[in-house]
């Protein structure tokens, strides 16, 4: 095992020392800084794709590079195969890198993606079946590039076995579990000097973090390279590693070059919006699980709480009326195998729901919608669709709410795009926004007046490309304190969340001590 270690150790050396790749590791960490600086732009140019061919090209160059100091070739094929064999390597890392935050670049990437809005609604509508599929595509591509690549780019000499390539990935996962843990001890130990310190100590104190944050992944992201390339090429025994070169000047240069890229991230990241005003939403009509969701007690409940909107959620009956419900099945609430579209409205409101100990009885969008007007409470209407709907559904909603909603200062959302493009159509003066089940896409893909982001796939360039159509981003659903401060830190304008109480508590406390969250979504957009 010492024996192991020490040629691991040497493969890390020799990987750092040389030269040439110390060119090609300088060449990355610049280009990836410029990535990340322009990130800040919206949309594509000529310079976004230049820089990326440039870094995809270089990242080949690199590996070849390894190899060759391993001892090994990648013997690519010629012509335009070998460009082609050389590009498809690049994008399989690159979609292999892109889960895990892309070194901090998946989220600039998405967010420029621009797809017709029924391929956007197709996927959201089907992502509960589409997310087993892309699990097992990416796990086969990660096998068959990581595990079995070396046979397929034809190593010139003998290639890495798959206990090897294996027991690469563990030290790769290993170490980034380290900068995780120690990136988790930084915000910890930020949060709790949040309380003491004066605002401008907590500024350099949380630049200071970002920096060994940053130098962390890049560390690990080197070392971990190092070991899957040795690994591929069979894990040769190296001799003893040079020393530092002095003379080549380029060790120098690449810390001098990681040092100007993580200042600029830094200075970025400080720079963006965040810790704003933020708009409290009661989710489902409800505050801390007092009263049984969606029905006229939590309503009445929540509204002393004065949110700006009260989310529900609306079926529609088998008469063609809608019911505020928010499950398609009354099966957990009632006890009964029913759906809204099996019972008409006076069925359904004959029912008991039964949820943390309370009973309260299920009722009707006028019902719920008067008692909101009485109450001065504005409302944020899910509609939500079934392939059980009539024919003409959203037509008749917005012929019938559509101007009482929009004179009660209340506004429509929904998870089915057609709802939203339909709204929008038949009742202009209305504001409808989009629920996003995940983000992958450009937010203008599928316009809307406002966005209601999943918040575990959201990150700041989301939020601040929704702000740049002047669409306001709401978060859903953040319920505890580290949740709802992580959004408020992101950027978001308002979010929905069951514990509205708490959440005026944390929007409202002193915006430097909640700067720790900055740190959490920073680490965060790197995995």
């Amino acid at each position: 095992m010492r024996t192991k270690r020490q040629e691991l150790y040497r493969a890390w050396r020799w990987g750092l020392t040389a030269p040439r790749l110390l060119a090609g590791w300088t060449g990355l960490i610049a280009g990836l800084g410029l990535l990340r600086w322009a990130g800040q732009f919206a949309g594509w140019s000529l310079g976004w794709l230049l820089v990326i061919g440039a870094e995809l090209g270089l990242a080949v160059w690199q590996l070849r590079q390894l190899a060759r100091v391993y001892g090994a070739q990648l013997a690519l094929k010629t012509g335009w195969r070998r460009w082609g064999t050389g590009l498809g390597l690049g994008v399989s890392l690159g979609l292999l890198s892109l889960p895990w935050g892309l070194w901090g670049l998946g989220s600039r990437l998405l967010v420029r993606l621009r797809l017709p809005a029924a391929w956007v609604n197709w996927v959201g509508l089907h992502r509960h079946g589409l997310a087993g599929i892309v699990v097992v595509a990416y796990l086969v591509l990660l096998a068959y590039s990581l595990i079995w690549g070396p046979r397929h780019w034809r190593v010139t000499r003998q290639g890495g076995t798959p206990r090897q390539m294996l027991g690469s990935l563990l030290v790769l996962a290993g170490g980034m579990a380290l900068w995780f843990l120690g990136s988790c001890l930084l915000v910890v130990l930020n949060r709790q000097l949040a309380t003491t310190l004066t605002g401008t100590v907590i500024t350099w104190l949380t630049a200071g973090s970002l920096g060994l944050i940053l130098g962390g992944y890049t560390l690990v992201s080197l070392l971990g390279t190092l070991t899957v390339v040795w690994s591929w090429c069979g894990q040769p025994a190296l001799p003893v590693a040079p020393r530092w070169p002095r003379t080549s000047g380029w060790g120098l240069v690449l810390v001098l070059v990681w040092l100007v890229v993580s200042g600029g991230v830094i200075t970025q990241t400080l720079q963006q919006p965040r810790l704003q005003a933020t708009v409290l939403i009661s989710h489902r009509g409800v505050d801390r699980g007092v009263g049984v969701q969606n029905t006229l007690g939590a309503l009445r409940h929540v509204s002393r709480q004065h949110p700006r909107y009260v989310e529900m959620d609306l079926h529609e009956t088998r008469d063609h009326q809608w019911v505020v419900l928010h499950d398609e099945n009354l099966r957990e609430l009632a006890g009964v195998n029913v759906t809204p579209h099996q019972w008409t409205l006076r069925q359904l409101t004959r029912l008991t729901l039964h949820e943390h100990g309370q009973r309260a009885h299920l009722v009707g969008w006028d019902q719920y919608l008067r008692t909101a007007e009485r109450l001065h409470q504005p409302l944020l209407v899910e509609l939500k669709t079934t392939p059980a709907d009539s024919a003409g559904m959203v037509r008749r909603f917005a012929q019938r709410y559509g101007t009482r909603l929009h004179r009660d200062h209340s506004a429509v959302h929904s998870l089915d795009y057609r709802v939203v493009a339909g709204l929008r159509r038949d009742s202009p003066q209305l504001r409808v926004g989009y629920i996003t089940p995940f983000n992958f896409v450009a937010p203008a893909s599928v316009p809307a007046d406002f966005y209601s982001f999943q918040r575990l796939s959201v990150s700041d360039q989301f939020i601040q490309a929704a702000n740049r159509a002047h669409a306001p981003a709401y978060l859903w659903t953040p319920n505890t304190r580290l949740a709802m401060t992580q959004a408020w830190a992101l950027g978001a304008d308002g979010q929905i969340t069951n514990q509205v109480s708490r959440l005026r508590h944390v929007v409202t406390q002193r915006p430097s001590a909640a700067m720790w969250a900055v740190l959490w979504n920073f680490t965060l957009s790197y995995i």
